[in-house]
């Protein structure tokens, strides 16, 4: 392309000092025809052919974004198909982990309860040991009362 610039550059300079010295001419059907043919139809073709490059290089480049966004899409609709599996997964985990908790707090108040009951019965135990001591001290306090009578009743006797 520079030697064109070139050439296109000698050729006007040329065409320049031509009509320099002959002030009174113009250019000639000639003269019109060279340049043309010289400078002009291969600067045409030259832009005409870069044209058509241009475009099918922005056609590849543009074929080629086109698949990077269609991966992209596709890579997006995954990942939302995997948030909407871990969403489900965190469902499941989180009413699982709810239903634990239930569980664990019906088994401690469960727990809490068997102490209740153990605090119960030892408590009845108790009160039963206490009728049997009451018992036994009422059935010495009758045998000491008994005695007792028995043996005033004999100091009276003596008496």
């Amino acid at each position: 392309m520079m030697n064109n610039i070139n050439h296109f550059r000698e050729l006007v300079d040329q065409a320049w000092e031509k009509h320099s010295h002959d002030h009174f001419r113009a250019p000639t059907a000639h003269d019109m025809e060279i340049i043309i043919k010289t400078c002009l139809m291969p600067l045409a073709l030259k832009t005409q052919n870069d044209s058509s490059k241009f475009g099918h290089e922005l056609k590849q480049e543009m074929h080629a974004d086109l698949k990077y966004v269609e991966s992209l899409e596709k890579e997006i609709d995954e990942l939302e198909s995997d948030k909407a599996n871990y969403s489900n997964m965190y469902d499941l985990l989180l009413k699982e982990s709810v239903s634990q908790d239930v569980m664990c707090s019906y088994l401690h108040s469960l727990s809490d309860l068997d102490a209740h009951t153990e605090f119960q019965c030892l408590y009845l135990h108790k009160v039963k040991e206490c009728e049997c001591l009451t018992q036994k001290l009422s059935k010495q306090t009758e045998t000491v009362n008994k005695e007792v009578y028995n043996e005033l009743s004999r100091s009276f006797a003596k008496l």
